[in-house]
């Protein structure tokens, strides 16, 4: 096999100018950051995410990274794919149980070499805690010492700083846009992009993350220590999770079916499509506002999650 090196993936990806009848309606010009259209394998945020954690690693001398994640995670196929591509070890901490079977994710992660470890969702809250993760490394084998562990969605100080390369990925220069919507599940994507555009606009609020789990106002605090300081650029939406984490509604079925039948664009419900939903909403709720207004969606992949999700 040869090992690919990590900066092979320090591609651009496209800007795509978005039409449809309600954007027209509102008079609002959108662009789509295309990040899905990266990598087929290591798609969207989470490469972002993982790839100074990469280099750490492997400028550490480590040879396994592990982290966790669903069985449908994102998070878990990239760093599988991304392992493999890149000459390392990688060890899945799975909340749930074997005896549900392989997802498609985790076959996927499974062919590219990941060691699984399933944790019961018991267990699994805990899987911060050093006592469960050295018997993690016991069970799979691996010297603690040669193991970088990334927490869950890769939502570390290392992450955040892979995330200020997002916007640059697209050449988009911030002052281009009155407003850019992102889906925020830890807060890290955001928190990286907020760092990005407090350089060229330190205090107007531009950016809009739409949070896709219920209950989500701890994620304000888990931002600011990401920034390791409080910027006044980022505002979070709480009411458009739909539920809770990769939970849906026949809404968002609908509106994610509708806009790739109108833009040839694939969304997922659990990220980019609860954004699309959110933003339409508000177009919807106050289009004076937005009228010839400039707004940048970012696509943060997460196609691959589709595959467990009736649409």
């Amino acid at each position: 096999m040869v090992v690919e090196s990590i900066s092979s993936l320090e591609r651009s990806v496209p800007v795509q100018r978005i039409r449809t009848r309600w954007l027209d309606r509102a008079d609002a010009t959108l662009d789509m950051l295309r990040l899905d259209q990266l990598d087929p394998e290591i798609s969207g945020n989470k490469w972002y995410k993982l790839k100074q954690n990469l280099v750490y690693a492997k400028a550490q001398g480590k040879t396994t990274v592990l982290s966790f994640g669903g069985a449908w995670s994102n998070h878990i196929h990239a760093l599988a794919a991304a392992g493999h591509r890149f000459g390392l070890t990688t060890i899945g901490v799975i909340r749930g149980e074997p005896s549900l079977g392989l997802t498609a994710t985790l076959t996927d992660a499974q062919h590219w070499g990941m060691q699984l470890h399933y944790l019961t969702r018991a267990d699994y809250r805990r899987k911060n805690e050093p006592e469960l993760i050295a018997r993690v490394l016991a069970d799979s084998g691996v010297p603690a010492k040669q193991v970088h562990i990334v927490p869950e969605g890769g939502s570390n100080l290392l992450g955040v700083a892979g995330c200020r390369d997002i916007l640059a990925a697209g050449a988009v220069s911030p002052g281009d846009y009155d407003e850019i919507w992102l889906a925020c599940g830890t807060g890290a994507t955001l928190a990286g992009i907020a760092m990005t555009v407090s350089e060229t606009i330190p205090a107007r609020e531009i950016i809009k993350g739409v949070a896709v789990l219920k209950g989500a106002d701890f994620l304000r605090a888990d931002i600011n220590r990401h920034t390791r300081r409080t910027l006044s650029n980022w505002t979070l939406l709480t009411d458009y999770h739909h539920g809770g984490y990769a939970r849906t509604t026949e809404a968002l079925r609908l509106l994610i079916t509708s806009f790739e039948q109108e833009t040839g664009i694939p969304t997922d419900p659990v990220y980019t499509g609860k954004v699309l939903f959110a933003l339409k909403d508000s177009l919807r709720k106050n289009p004076a506002a937005y009228h010839s207004k400039r707004l940048l969606m970012i696509h943060t992949g997460g196609l691959q999650g589709r595959r467990g999700m009736a649409l």
